[in-house]
């Protein structure tokens, strides 16, 4: 692999820690009782350790932040917190348990992950599970879907972070907030998704802009067609470009995994399954945590897909982790005009929850061809399942997950350690 690193992985309450190095070229399979747990360097239960729940995590500058939250009564069991309630919240902290609180630790070790302290910024507001991106080298937290609280929003819930200026500043609230309330689907955000200086967002069952140069909100109706952008760049679309090509997008396109070759017009994509990484005889249709893709080097990646399974009377929660490269066959030329293309026709399956940011396995169907010609070569670095106790009752959803590359110094300090 390019460089040496951890993939870090967050759900509600926990942080889990992967040497991607360990992983390995495993044969069972989803339906079989044994399997090897993960590598795991660390697993951090951080609401067992004070955080809020449902915080949101993102890295900057080799450092990892923790933003936002609920924080929950002290004592509650598993299933408590599991169990949407405000009576679980513990009004003492921040604004009746919402945390506008940002806490920070060191990508340097692998003890200094999980070693959170306070910063001295918090937000103009608490903001729960809130949708955090970086554009243009400033920070955006929009509110997001609540865990426990269901009363009005906290004003702003939209803020943005100038780090030239050190300071947030409050930013339009955004139409399906208006009423600014949890109450109601139709203000639950499902997905989001950023083209350039636009944050794209499904609230509900309509479509929402917000153009970060004009600094304000477009409602887009309910229909995809009708967005001038790429179906596979809106909301809906779980995946990642390939570092290595602005062109190339690997994501999950209902219950497989695709490679997309965007045209630089605006037409349709063209689509190369990846039977290499993904394999047919696996039983993804049962699957209904939705997986996220990572990018880990210029050409590698790696996808991560949890599912709940039962065998022989056991509840188990398992994790499917592949690490990949890719590369084009032939740079220099175009895309074979006889790979699959996607059409512009989207399906839904959404369930009844109240859906975190990219939590649904939507996608563009696309038009199989059995005389496809494949535009990447794929090698299989590391491929398997793997037991995941460490997430006990909590449904083992994916809110996001990074990868950080270690410096050469600390690369060769951990080795020492470890030899």
């Amino acid at each position: 692999m390019e460089g040496e690193g951890v993939l870090l992985i967050a759900t509600k309450q926990r942080l889990l820690v992967v040497d991607l190095t360990k992983l390995q070229n495993l044969d069972s399979t989803d339906t079989e009782f044994p399997a090897a747990p993960p590598s795991a360097v660390k697993v951090f239960n951080f609401v067992e350790k004070g955080f809020p729940l449902g915080a949101s995590f993102f890295m900057r500058e080799s450092k990892l932040y923790m933003v936002g939250g609920e924080k929950t009564r002290a004592g509650l069991s598993e299933e408590e917190l599991c169990a949407p309630s405000s009576a679980n919240l513990d009004e003492s902290f921040g604004k009746r348990g919402l945390s506008p609180y940002i806490y920070v630790s060191d990508l340097t070790t692998l003890d200094s992950i999980t070693q959170f302290r306070e910063h001295s910024l918090t937000m103009l507001a608490p903001k729960t599970s809130p949708i955090i991106e970086e554009i243009e080298g400033k920070i955006y937290a929009l509110s997001g879907p609540s865990c426990h609280y269901k009363d009005f929003l906290p004003a702003p819930a939209f803020e943005v972070y100038d780090p030239s200026l050190d300071r947030f500043e409050a930013l339009p609230l955004p139409l399906f907030y208006q009423e600014n309330s949890y109450d109601g689907p139709d203000y639950i955000i499902r997905d989001y998704s950023v083209v350039g200086t636009t944050i794209y967002v499904r609230a509900g069952d309509n479509y929402y802009s917000y153009s970060v140069n004009d600094r304000r909100w477009d409602f887009l109706g309910n229909s995809r067609h009708e967005i001038p952008v790429q179906a596979p760049l809106l909301p809906g679309i779980n995946g990642k470009f390939v570092p290595a090509y602005k062109d190339i997008l690997i994501c999950f396109t209902l219950h497989a995994l695709s490679a997309l070759m965007l045209p630089q017009d605006g037409g349709p994509p063209l689509i190369q399954f990846l039977h290499e990484v993904y394999e047919d005889h696996l039983d993804m249709v049962s699957w209904r945590e939705v997986g996220v893709v990572v990018a880990i080097g210029e050409h590698e990646m790696c996808i991560i897909r949890p599912k709940v399974v039962e065998i022989e009377n056991v509840i188990i929660h398992r994790i499917y982790v592949v690490t990949f490269r890719v590369e084009k066959l032939n740079s220099s030329s175009p895309a074979p005009k006889l790979a699959k293309t996607a059409s512009n026709s989207q399906t839904s399956d959404h369930d009844n929850d109240s859906a975190p940011i990219q939590d649904r396995d939507n996608s563009a169907p696309v038009q199989d061809s059995n005389h496809s010609v494949p535009f990447l070569s794929v090698t299989c670095l590391s491929k398997g399942f793997y037991n995941l106790p460490e997430w006990g009752y909590e449904r083992p959803k994916i809110l996001s997950a990074f990868f950080h590359r270690w410096s050469v110094f600390t690369f060769f300090s951990l080795c020492t350690l470890l030899v």
